[in-house]
């Protein structure tokens, strides 16, 4: 019970490590999913703030171009004509354009003319570094001289991004020229515009990222920043997971349809994961030390149910043990190490017949009778003093009952393991009862013995009557058949003998009369060759049959029958070294047999087939398949087909025998044989026999 106690208790604790180790991973990943879904949620508001902050930064530079175009400077320059345009006034215009920029933080301020030529700009200082007809081809310039307002977006492996805002300039209501502001997108928006820990990026359709929080990113490509992933959660929301540097980020993008930019944020999930994984190993701990304390708390209760049942079984024992001793059915003595008896209770008193006083003292030796020393009883009480004394469990001897007949008795003896002086005790059970119901028992299993012999007997005799009756009733249906098959041959020979004594004078018609008499007698000779062969005796020495010498000479011998009827035979899966372990004569009967059935089946068909096919299962079997296009056998007629003089052709075509020697045959050749319907619309015989290679 300690040892069942114990593995169960070792199978409860690798359980609840296994569950706790289970809940924690499941803890953690709740915990970790829950931190996804506030990351994701965070994203999306930070993304919003970075898209609020570069509409904000964008908007701040709209009213410039406008700005430009209310200054009569510039009007007056753009109107000039070319080649007579003022110095000063040219000089003048690049300054207020300089000084503007400077408060604007522009990265460049443009004034066009109508022809897409820059006629001043802000960065003047460095006019170098400016094309005359930057903006001429531009679709900002070309909006400006339809009267709207442009928007362009420049980017180029080469170049700096770019943000161009553009505005008409009208000379009363004459445009003359673009008032067009540049946008260094990369220093849009400053340090103080981001949190210190935001990652953020913003890429163009072709991916290529402008604007990012990191250094770094600028002029690269955003699909070779990382590589994303996606991560469904369990509010349903499908988050976009990116690994930058082996440490994972929720990533949020949105593209904005009106600018063509995409905007992505990214936010470290290091904590989140980090997080996850402390609830996931605190709760498993906390259940690890659950199931200590559990366990301690276990065994400390069952600690104090033990002593107390120790207690309680202690105390009951030793009250069991005086009312077993004063009242117990069982005769009970306590023996010393020289076989004398100490004390014994009421029920082994009564059983020896022998007052208390008058028993104290007594070797048990002197109330059996016949104990040999040789046996197991007789040896034990010789042991009693000795180290190698071994237990006895239920040896039978006699007791001797004083003034009355000796009773038989079981006698178990042990020593008492808890007794001070090396007591055993003895226990005596009266089994007079039970041997008489022994010898009641013995009695009546002789008389069933003979009752059930001369049952046999009769049975026997009824078995061997009912096999007679089974032989006489085949004998009434086979004489039945044979008396009807030979009966019409007999009264045409009879017939033909008369007409032959009447015809002397014409030996021609004797001699046809007397053909007629020799198929009579072969027809006779057929019918009761088959009764020979239903009696056949197998042959003790089986050997290799070729199958298609045996298909072969069956072929011949139905060759008249099939030219006559229009059959044709046809052989599939035929094999030179299929052969079959058996006899020439016995297999060209079996193949004979359904050959000829199948010719028979096919008498009022049109169009007539019989295939017989050949295929070899293994190295040790052969099945044969003979199957024809007639009208098939009833299912209800299949399981009669094989017993003796059971035929489904009209009486005087045949004696039943034909299939039932055929399975007789192949029972005996250690084969089956079946019959099932075939996919021609005729039936189908499947032969399973012992095959051999003769190679």
């Amino acid at each position: 019970m300690t040892l069942k106690t114990s593995k169960r208790i070792v199978w409860i604790g690798i359980t609840w490590c296994f569950a706790s180790i289970f809940i924690g991973f499941g803890v953690g990943q709740l915990t970790q999913d829950v931190g996804y879904q506030t990351l994701h949620d965070e994203a999306s508001d930070r993304l919003l703030s970075s898209i609020h902050r570069v509409r904000g930064e964008l908007n701040a530079y709209h009213y410039l171009p406008f700005l430009l175009t209310q200054n009569e400077d510039v009007i007056q320059q753009l109107t000039s004509p070319r080649d007579s345009t003022d110095e000063n006034l040219a000089a003048k215009v690049s300054r207020y354009l300089e000084q503007t920029n400077l408060v604007a933080g522009a990265s460049g301020l443009f004034i066009v003319n109508r022809a897409g030529l820059t006629v001043a700009y802000s960065n003047w200082r460095d006019q170098q570094h400016l094309a005359p007809d930057e903006f001429a081809d531009l679709p900002l310039f070309q909006l400006a001289e339809k009267g709207e307002e442009g928007r362009f977006y420049e980017n180029s492996p080469d170049k700096r991004a770019y943000y161009y805002l553009s505005a008409p300039i009208y000379n009363r209501s004459d445009f003359v020229g673009a008032a067009i502001v540049r946008i260094e997108l990369s220093s849009l928006l400053s340090e103080s515009d981001t949190l210190p820990d935001e990652l953020f990026t913003v890429s163009d359709d072709t991916q290529h990222i402008f604007m990012a929080s990191n250094e770094q990113w600028l002029e690269r490509s955003l699909d070779r920043i990382a590589e994303p992933s996606y991560l469904s959660l369990t509010n349903g929301v499908r988050a976009q997971l990116w690994t930058l540097n082996q440490q994972r980020y929720i990533a949020h993008q949105v593209r904005l349809d009106d600018l063509g930019w995409t905007f992505t944020t990214l936010i470290s999930a290091r904590l989140n994961e980090r997080f996850a994984s402390l609830i996931g190993a605190i709760t498993m701990a906390g259940l690890w030390i659950l199931g200590v304390i559990l366990l301690f708390l276990r065994e400390r209760r069952l600690k104090h149910l033990s002593q107390r049942e120790t207690r309680a079984v202690l105390a009951r024992n030793e009250e069991q043990q005086r009312s077993i001793i004063g009242n117990t059915e069982v005769g009970l003595l306590t023996l010393n190490t020289q076989g004398e008896i100490g004390f014994l209770n009421s029920k082994a008193a009564q059983q020896f017949n022998l007052p208390l006083s008058q028993a104290i003292g007594q070797k048990l030796n002197d109330l059996l009778l016949d104990v040999e020393p040789d046996s197991a009883l007789g040896k034990g009480l010789m042991q009693l003093h000795l180290p190698q004394f071994s237990p006895i469990i239920g040896a039978e001897a006699k007791g001797v009952s004083h003034g009355q007949a000796p009773f038989p008795a079981l006698i178990s003896l042990r020593d008492m393991h808890h007794s001070e002086d090396n007591a055993f005790l003895v226990t005596v059970v009266d089994i007079s009862r039970r041997k008489q119901l022994e010898q009641a028992l013995l009695d009546a299993n002789e008389s069933l013995e003979h009752k059930v012999k001369e049952r046999t007997q009769a049975l026997e005799m009824a078995q061997q009557e009912l096999i007679q009756t089974s032989k006489m009733a085949a004998l009434g249906r086979m004489s039945t058949a044979i008396v009807h098959e030979l009966n019409q041959p007999l009264t045409a020979m009879r017939t033909y003998i008369a007409i032959s004594k009447q015809l002397l004078h014409d030996p021609e018609l004797v001699k046809e009369n007397l053909t007629l008499l020799d198929d009579l007698t072969q027809r006779m000779a057929i019918i009761t060759s088959q009764l020979k062969t239903f009696a056949y005796k197998k042959p003790e020495q089986l050997q290799a049959v070729n199958l298609q010498t045996a298909i072969n000479q069956c072929a011949i011998v139905w060759r008249a029958r099939l030219e006559e009827d229009n059959i044709s035979l046809t052989t599939t899966g035929l094999q030179s070294n299929h052969n079959v372990l058996a006899d020439n004569a016995r297999m060209e009967q079996i193949l004979v047999n359904l050959i000829g059935n199948a010719c028979d089946a096919l008498q009022d068909q049109s169009n007539k087939q019989i295939y017989v096919h050949s295929e070899q299962n293994d190295l040790k079997s052969l099945t044969i398949t003979i199957e024809d296009n007639g009208p098939g056998i009833p299912e209800s007629q299949r399981e009669h087909l094989f017993e003796p003089f059971y035929t489904t052709k009209p009486m005087g075509q045949g004696l039943g025998l034909g299939l039932s020697i055929v399975a007789a045959i192949v029972r005996d050749l250690q084969g089956s044989i079946y019959v099932d319907a075939s996919p021609y619309g005729g039936a189908r015989f499947i032969l399973t026999l012992p095959s051999t290679d003769t190679n």
